[in-house]
């Protein structure tokens, strides 16, 4: 299965109703914003290790965010509605590079840090993650290779952040 079939899949899928684009539209730009309460609520009524996530996602998001938008400017990919005929774009176009998908980066640095504080909101943070990512690949702004490199980009801005606080709190 080639990184255009399964665009075109998906899209084939989801165009079919109002209710299914509306979900597209739904998953691809509001779900990501899902996170804001919920790293709120744990700053607001968590624990210590919980405090510290929200730190740890917050720093994970904003690196996952330049790193990605810094690749991006080296990797010049062709967004799916802008490269394949047959698929539209159902959200308003983004013109920047589709790799890696930096939506995808942000999700999963936020729910490594919640995973790593607490299996429950992580769990949350998965179920969050997996929609945004079947969103933008249906609204046919990413490929499934932009997706992976998000994931990767996500995990690796998590790892590092998390041992750089491990450095700095043994330091203390």
């Amino acid at each position: 299965m080639t990184d255009q079939y399964v665009v075109q899949m998906l899209q084939q899928i989801y165009t079919r109703s109002i209710m299914g684009e509306f979900l597209v539209i739904a998953l691809a730009r509001v779900w990501i914003f899902l996170f804001v309460p919920l790293l709120f609520w744990l700053w607001i009524y968590g624990n210590t290790k919980e405090k510290h996530s929200v730190k740890e996602a917050l720093w994970s998001a904003g690196m996952s965010i330049l790193l990605g938008e810094i690749i991006g400017q080296f990797i010049m990919r062709e967004r799916p509605f802008l490269a394949i005929s047959d698929v539209i774009s159902l959200i308003p176009a983004p013109l920047t590079s589709s790799f890696p998908s930096i939506h995808t980066a942000t999700a999963v640095a936020i729910t490594a840090a919640l995973y790593f504080a607490n299996p429950f909101f992580g769990a949350i943070g998965i179920i969050v993650t997996i929609g945004i990512i079947f969103g933008r690949m249906s609204a046919g702004v990413h490929y499934p290779t932009d997706i992976f490199g998000g994931i990767i980009l996500g995990l690796l801005c998590f790892a590092i952040i998390r041992l750089g606080h491990k450095a700095l709190r043994a330091k203390k």
